[in-house]
Order: C-alpha cells, then structure tokens, then sequence
C-alpha cells in the first residue's frame, strides 16, 4: 500500500467510524474511532475477530482474503466481546490490503447499552440512531401494551368476581353458586356432594322491629359463620334475602351433615345485638346428597333440598332435615 493510498483510507475511516484498513499480512493499518473502542489497541485481524461468515472460511485474515470483494456478507465477532456479531462487507485493495466496513446489524440496541454508544460514535450518513429511537419507541409501546393489557386482565377478572358475588355478605350470589353447582355436578361421578339450604328463622321480625340495617348486620354475621364452619373445598351463597346455599364436596356421611348443621344452628342462635338492642334469631336447615341420586342434577337437588327446609320448618325451625330417595325425608338432627 502506497503513502497516497494509506492517507485516502485513513480519511476514509473518519468518514466510516466502524471501518478497518488491514495490510495484506493482516495487520492494522487504520482502524475507525467507533470500531478501536471495540477492539481496542491489538494489531492484527487474527488477535482481534473469529470468522462466523462466509461459513467456508475456518479462520484467520489469510483464508478470508479470497472472499473479500465477492457478494459474501461478513460476520465477525470481536475476541474481546464474542456476544457481539459485527456485520459488513470488504474489498481489496491494490498492494494486498484490505479495506472492511462493519455495523452492528440487528445487534445495535443491545451494543449501544453495552459500549455505550451515542449518535457521535456512527456517521452522520447512518441511520444506526433513527434505527434505535425505532426500536426504543417500539419498545416502549410494546410495554404499554403490555400494562395496558394486564389493566384490562384485572379489570376483567374484578368483574367477574363482582359479577358472582353479594355486594353485602361478599359470599357467592345465585349466579356463583350455579356455576359451583355445575362443577360439583361435572365430578360427582368421583366426587359425591351436599346441597345444604339454609334459611333464617324470625329474620322478618328484626327488619320490621329493627330495620335494614339491623337485618343487614344480621346478615353479616350469618355469612361470617358459614365461612368459619366451612372447608376451602366448599362454596357458600346468599341466594336471596335471607336463604343462603352451601356446596359440599365429599359430605362424608350423614352424622358428619347433621354436626356440621347443628354446628351452624347453634353459633346463629347466639345473641346478637344492634344499638344496645338484643337481636335473636335460628336457622333451619335442608340437605340433599348427590349420591342418592340414579342422575343427579340441579334443579332436583336444589328442589329436595328446600322441601327438607320446609319440613324442617315444619317440625319447629332451628333444625336440619336431609332429604332421602327413594324413601324420603329424614331428620339428622
């Protein structure tokens, strides 16, 4: 390589900041600014990349050389940073040499964080940085989209939630208690269940002596003690004013209805108050279990279960009554 031509390419690689002049043994004749924080101060190509492309080429300047200045695009990877793959082509050079010009390809987002890199460090001609802006803008809607879409995820499943649930117990409503229903029913094949109907017993004397709030108060207690007596496996509803409906997975057998009933009846039995007033009220309860059934299904066992209320109702309130096929009601208290 002559004077004149080691000065043209030295001014060339002020205009490519990620240009590489190489001497026909390989050595460093001018290297661009951007590309020398790169590869810092080693002197020969050998020292400084390993060969990813052309895939023919096994490794070193000498085994490169006869592909430069064909259509093969050139892959390297710097041996100070081998995560980094620089991307480009070549020429050569009268005298042996080489000139290559590099970028980071589809790398640039990940080598401007790792070499920390600005919009000085590329030529003006390059849209390296437009590129990036591009990317980071990109990115940066991708994330809203993301957030955007986890909103509309937990807004989502708060309205389902709201949408199965008593605003005042925050027990299942019928809508919720439909959907446990349908699932017990789809595993009773495995899974025997109880429906158990619960009404409160003298709950219209409180409103009308009390009030609403009174009632509601009322309410509330009732719903924290079917939650204290139940299992996580079951499901508790307020399926109207004062009828609440409980789902229960594996009743085990009847005594183990009646305890749990008689569990129930006796805590909503204790006194209650409003405003220094004594409140007192019962709960009458009517069972029915799936297993009792050729095929069970909702409306049927929904229906026993409030005509075993009713019976129980009937013998005095404040007791539960479990409903039997084919031979009928029987108490369990």
């Amino acid at each position: 390589m002559n004077a004149v031509e080691r000065v043209e390419i030295g001014r060339l690689t002020q205009l490519l900041p990620m240009g590489l002049t190489l001497s026909a043994a390989g050595d460093v004749v001018s290297v661009g600014a951007t590309l020398r924080r790169i590869i810092g101060e080693r002197r020969h190509f050998d020292e400084i990349f390993t060969i990813d492309r052309p895939k023919n080429v096994s490794a070193g300047f000498a085994a490169l050389r006869p592909c430069l200045g064909r259509a093969d695009r050139l892959a390297l990877r710097p041996i100070a940073h081998p995560q980094t793959v620089l991307r480009g082509s070549g020429i050569l050079l009268e005298q042996g040499g080489a000139f290559l010009n590099l970028g980071f390809g589809v790398g640039l987002p990940e080598a401007v964080r790792l070499f920390r890199l600005t919009d000085a460090d590329f030529s003006p001609s390059e849209l390296a940085m437009e590129l990036l802006f591009l990317h980071e803008a990109n990115s940066a809607v991708q994330n809203e989209l993301a957030r955007f879409n986890l909103h509309l995820e937990e807004a989502r499943k708060a309205a389902e939630v709201q949408a199965y649930t008593d605003p005042l117990t925050s027990l299942y409503n019928r809508r919720g208690m439909d959907v446990a229903l349908n699932t017990a029913l789809l595993d009773c094949g495995s899974m025997p269940f109880a429906v158990a109907h619960v009404d409160l017993d003298l709950f219209k004397k409180v409103n009308d002596s009390l009030g609403h709030a009174a009632g509601d108060l009322v309410l509330q207690s009732v719903a924290k003690i079917l939650r204290s007596e139940i299992r996580s496996c079951d499901t508790a509803a307020r399926v109207g004013g004062d009828e609440f409906v409980l789902i229960l997975p594996g009743p085990g057998v009847p005594a183990a209805l009646a305890s749990l009933a008689r569990r129930i009846i006796d805590r909503i039995e204790e006194p209650h108050s409003f405003e220094g007033q004594p409140i007192r009220i019962s709960a009458s309860i009517g069972m029915a279990i799936s297993s009792q059934y050729a095929e069970p299904n909702s409306v049927t066992m929904l229906a026993d279960a409030d005509s075993a209320l009713y019976h129980a109702k009937r013998l005095g309130r404040g007791r539960a009554e479990l409903y039997r096929r084919p031979s009928g009601r029987v108490g369990v208290d």
